[in-house]
């Protein structure tokens, strides 16, 4: 049986598909700091495809999804980059801010 967790103040914030999506991108992150990988303009990012997401969360649509990590990016949780080798990837990068470690009670040094 596969679990999934959220933080509360997520939830009440952004709401329950924010609330898991932010769960699993702290998870990521919170390993590849751990293995000191994926660390770019001062600070560790994990990554994923819609595709991806859509295989993790199967409850939800590509359209939830995308209006989840909107949503966690316009209230301040996470921000997005680019750090592909090819020009035509278009997978999303995403970190966590200021905010964002805040809420797992860490810092993000």
């Amino acid at each position: 049986m596969e679990l999934h967790y959220y933080s509360v103040e997520v939830a009440k914030e952004c709401g329950l598909n924010s609330a898991a999506l932010f769960a699993n991108i702290a998870f990521w992150i919170k390993k590849n700091r751990a293995n000191r990988k994926h660390f770019h303009d001062g600070t560790y990012w994990t990554y994923n495809s819609m595709k991806a997401f859509e295989d993790l969360f199967p409850y939800f649509t590509e359209r939830q999804v995308k209006t989840a990590l909107k949503k966690l990016e316009d209230y301040g949780y996470i921000k997005t980059g680019n750090y592909n080798k090819l020009p035509f990837d278009r997978t999303k990068w995403y970190a966590l801010t200021n905010k964002g470690y805040v809420i797992l009670g860490q810092d993000n040094a």
